[in-house]
């Protein structure tokens, strides 16, 4: 009787010492499985947001307001200084450098804190891209942006030159800078073409004889 209890917690003793686990002080961590991406750089998120696209000088951009009725629409046209008014703002708003929701933002902070308006929304939206083509063409004016287009393309699109047209001298004003561009050269190098942007002033100067 005495030898079976003395078995029996001999085996009890031993099953409790078996199911412990003993590590060395100084073991290391266990590793990390590979499928947690927690540590992922926070810049894989942010990348998404810097594809927006920020207003430009003379981009055309409508505005529609809500919570007021003296306005509650508005088309207008960047300055070329990259500004724009409203009503009641003594001032000219900068609106060139932020994209559409920043400038939502910008209106109604500047309604609010003015105590203009105590609720305004506002929404800012992009119309038709435009660029304007001016001088020795036979149709000139303004002419919405396609994807693409290049600055022999949208002489083409104005009708082609004038007999008056001096083809080695075409400028494009962009952002208050003038670039002057040889259109003969561009033609037997259609390679060098220079891209058209939203806002563009093409001249085409005269020939003097």
């Amino acid at each position: 009787m005495v030898r079976k209890l003395f078995f029996s917690l001999m085996l009890v003793a031993i099953v409790l010492v078996s199911g412990c686990v003993i590590q060395p002080v100084n073991a290391p961590p266990p590793e990390r499985p590979d499928f947690l991406v927690d540590d992922a750089p926070s810049s894989l998120s942010a990348s998404i947001t810097d594809v927006a696209y920020k207003l430009k000088p003379l981009d055309p951009i409508y505005i529609r307001f809500s919570g007021i009725q003296e306005q509650q629409q508005l088309e207008l046209v960047i300055d070329e200084n990259g500004e724009i008014g409203l009503l009641h703002i003594n001032k000219q708003i900068k609106a060139a450098g932020l994209t559409a929701s920043e400038l939502e933002q910008k209106i109604e902070q500047l309604y609010v804190d003015g105590e203009i308006y105590k609720n305004v929304s506002v929404n800012v939206t992009m119309t038709a891209k435009i660029y304007y083509v001016q001088g020795e063409v036979n149709q000139p004016g303004q002419f919405q942006l396609m994807s693409g287009t290049t600055l022999l393309q949208s002489i083409a699109g104005a009708r082609g030159y004038t007999p008056f047209a001096n083809k080695k001298k075409v400028t494009i004003t962009r952002y208050g800078k003038i670039y002057a561009y040889n259109a003969k050269d561009l033609e037997k190098n259609p390679s060098k073409d220079v891209k058209i942007e939203a806002g563009d002033v093409i001249k085409v100067w005269q020939q003097w004889y």
